[in-house]
């Protein structure tokens, strides 16, 4: 393990108060681990078709313009990779793998190879409350590239998880969504049932309430979230990690 890491790492990440701290020690550790370009992106699946993205980067700006105007996140194999898999993935070894590579993809690693991307590394992170995170490594520099892939691939995941628990950590004081966190009890059982496919009347009886009054729970709990209607409430709930399995 690198000296970086085992540096007081937990002490580093308990200090960080704000996103340009979390920055600050990303750029520390990508120095250490001999890349130049880090990224730590946040997918929160608040819409399916439009899901919130949130990033701390240093990697090139006219790149990351052009990647979002150009909406490029759609191809891109590392985040098709990323979305489907929480095994770290190397980009060199990435491109061999036929299932998330197509023209598109392939114009757009060539693209970001053009950019200063040459290869690089990317840590998947699922967590319980719906969100998607991946953190990645970039080097320009082939020098030496397969060695120091090997040898951080592991250190790379120790640091991502601690990072995205800072992340979590300073994002709760900074801007907590009252949407997911203002339901009642009440609400959140009648939003359990029925995330378990039950009926308004199956659901006024497990809780031995009127049905009337269940309805009225799911509305309220669908308004409170934003959505639609019981279904899309139900989606919702489950997105945002409201409804847990009772144990």
């Amino acid at each position: 393990m690198s000296l970086f890491l085992s540096d007081n790492l937990l002490d580093k990440f308990e200090s960080c108060d704000s996103p340009q701290d979390l920055e600050r020690l990303c750029f520390e550790f990508s120095q250490a681990s001999s890349f130049e370009y880090f990224l730590f992106v946040v997918c929160t699946l608040t819409s399916l078709t439009a899901p919130k993205l949130e990033t701390i980067t240093n990697f090139p700006k006219e790149w990351m313009a052009r990647y979002f105007k150009e909406d490029m996140a759609r191809n891109d194999p590392v985040v098709k990779y990323c979305f489907e898999n929480t095994a770290p993935v190397r980009w060199d070894k990435l491109v061999q793998l036929e299932q998330y590579i197509d023209a598109k993809g392939s114009e757009i690693l060539e693209m970001a190879r053009e950019a200063g991307l040459v290869n690089g590394c990317s840590i998947p992170i699922r967590s319980p409350n719906g969100k998607i995170v991946i953190f990645s490594l970039a080097t320009r520099d082939l020098d030496n590239v397969d060695e120091r892939l090997n040898k951080g691939l592991t250190e790379v995941q120790v640091f991502s998880n601690w990072l995205f628990d800072a992340y979590n950590r300073i994002k709760s004081t900074m801007d907590q969504d009252p949407k997911a966190f203002k339901l009642s009890a009440r609400e959140l059982e009648c939003l359990f049932w029925a995330c378990e496919g039950k009926t308004t009347w199956e659901i006024s009886q497990i809780l031995g309430i009127t049905e009337r009054t269940v309805v009225f729970h799911l509305s309220c709990s669908a308004r409170k979230m934003g959505a639609s209607n019981r279904q899309h409430a139900v989606a919702k709930a489950i997105t945002y990690g409201l409804i847990k399995p009772s144990l």
